[in-house]
């Protein structure tokens, strides 16, 4: 068996053809999906880019793998030096080639977020271009069909491609912006009013700040694909567009990576899986063009799977599932379908039933964590989303919300006092949840809270963007800021300092005598 693992970076499954988007996105991944099973319910278990691919490779969870955000502690994948892989938690591509498979990627992920056990899944690991971040499509291409034209006469390999369409910025050439723009309108939320309302909501990627990064205020790199800010509907229409285009200009590619395999004569000896690491925001919660809370739109992925000689010819109502499912389910479903065993150590289970259009049981929940530009928590049922808060980073997070997806897609209505017993059964899911993972013997500890006196600040400053909220006349929300990282904790310091800490603690001390002094205490 061949198979092509397609990842496709910041992919949004309802702006695709093949979850019912009505502008024509992803027309050749609509022709794979129309033999394929498609997933509705697939989420990341961690996002965004380095947890969930982790995640994915690893059949763990972040709380497990040590993977819940991208710096530190947080981004550290816990595999101790030694000999040899660890034969109850090998890499997904370590398990394949265990099984006879030769595995191989185009990818320059590892790089863009040194994440270098990510090789470990591959003997064979290819850089398109000598860039260390995103590679354009064509160039992924090039050396992706290189390589399938060299290996098409060989059976059983795993070939793994990162695109990085759409992932912001969008870069694609302004014409498939143009096309998508003529080809039907923008949903029609969030209007005027709403997007007035998200003024008063901070952080990078928000309204205001579109293109605050690490080094202040900005304006957009691509003027012709994504705006300054976003101040209206137009702003908003000019930002979907840009990101139908660049889904666009991938989709593009995609098509011919399928023509190729059809021109080779292996395309119904080959499964392809369509898939991403994360989603988008767009105005859900104030966020925009970002993949920063642990919510609907960032953790929703899309997933297509074709799998020759059991999907070709499944009946129509076998091709669509909507079982509540996770990315670390992914590998042993593939073990499952290849007649592999599945490794102990792997927390994900099989969904090959579904994927053989039989029926499927359905978790009653999922758990879902953000560790890059907050740390959040959040809960997922058929109908409901639970979040909770551990630390905003700059973001104007608030520390629980409770979302009906179901009837509220865009997270406009918090639930959280109207319904207590529903706010509290979900936070007894996500108490349990917790205990499974992190509070049993042999458990390690959970990374976001060991990591909770630094935060999710790799990419922004608290400090530093509450003086640019003063800066731009936003005084009140710089207060609010630093409210909410404020606390009555007594800074304690997880390991050895770096910095000798004498001099601060006796300048405390002596702070703390005058104090009593002045107030008439005795000194301890």
């Amino acid at each position: 068996m061949r198979i092509i693992y397609v990842d496709v970076d910041t992919l949004r499954a309802d702006h695709t053809t093949a979850y019912g988007y009505h502008r024509p996105t992803t027309p050749n991944l609509r022709r794979l999906a129309d033999k394929s099973v498609t997933f509705d319910r697939y989420y990341c278990s961690d996002s965004p880019c380095l947890p969930s691919r982790t995640a994915l490779t690893s059949g763990q969870f972040g709380i497990t793998n040590g993977v819940i955000g991208h710096f530190g502690q947080a981004a550290q994948f816990r595999l101790d030096a030694g000999h040899g892989p660890e034969p109850d938690r090998p890499l997904l591509g370590q398990r394949l080639g265990w099984g006879g498979y030769y595995t191989a990627a185009v990818s320059v992920f590892a790089e863009r977020h040194r994440a270098y056990f990510f090789h470990g899944n591959f003997r064979e690991s290819i850089r398109a271009t000598d860039r260390f971040g995103d590679e354009e499509a064509q160039d992924v291409n090039r050396v992706a069909i290189d390589w399938i034209r060299r290996h098409a006469d060989q059976d059983d390999w795993y070939l793994h491609l990162t695109y990085w369409e759409p992932h912001t910025d969008y870069t694609q050439p302004s014409e498939w912006t143009e096309r998508m723009a003529a080809s039907g309108p923008v949903q029609a939320w969030p209007d005027e009013e709403t997007i007035q309302a998200h003024t008063e909501v901070y952080g990078p990627r928000s309204a205001l700040d579109l293109h605050y990064s690490l080094t202040g205020p900005g304006r957009s790199p691509v003027p012709h694909n994504m705006p300054d800010a976003i101040r209206s509907r137009a702003d908003f229409e000019h930002l979907v567009n840009g990101f139908d285009g660049a889904i666009s200009y991938w989709d593009h590619h995609f098509g011919l990576l399928m023509a190729t395999l059809e021109e080779l004569g292996i395309a119904q000896d080959t499964a392809v899986i369509v898939s991403a690491d994360h989603g988008e925001s767009f105005g859900e919660m104030g966020s925009y063009a970002e993949h920063g809370l642990a919510n609907e739109p960032t953790h929703r992925l899309p997933l297509v799977v074709y799998w020759p000689g059991v999907t070709d010819d499944l009946p129509e109502q076998a091709r669509r599932n909507d079982a509540l499912l996770y990315n670390i389910d992914l590998a042993p479903t593939l073990c499952d379908l290849l007649g592999l065993s599945v490794p102990a150590g792997w927390q994900g289970e099989s969904f090959a039933r579904a994927v053989r259009g039989e029926e499927t049981e359905s978790r009653e929940y999922l758990v879902l964590g953000h560790g890059a530009h907050t740390y959040q928590r959040a809960v997922r049922t058929r109908d409901h989303l639970y979040i909770r808060t551990y630390h905003p980073g700059c973001f104007r997070a608030e520390w629980e919300q409770l979302f009906d997806v179901t009837g509220d897609p865009y997270l406009t209505r918090d639930l959280l006092d109207a319904e207590p017993e529903l706010a509290t059964r979900m936070r007894s899911h996500l108490s349990e949840w917790w205990h499974r993972y992190a509070g049993r013997p042999g458990c390690l500890p959970d990374p976001m809270q060991t990591t909770l006196q630094t935060g999710p600040t790799h990419y922004n400053d608290p400090v530093r963007y509450a003086q640019h909220l003063r800066d731009t006349g936003r005084s009140h929300l710089a207060e609010d800021l630093e409210e909410r990282l404020a606390t009555l904790n007594v800074p304690v310091s997880w390991h050895a300092p770096e910095i000798p800490q004498t001099p601060r603690l006796l300048g405390r001390w002596q702070q703390i005598r005058q104090e009593r002094a002045a107030h008439g205490e005795q000194h301890s």
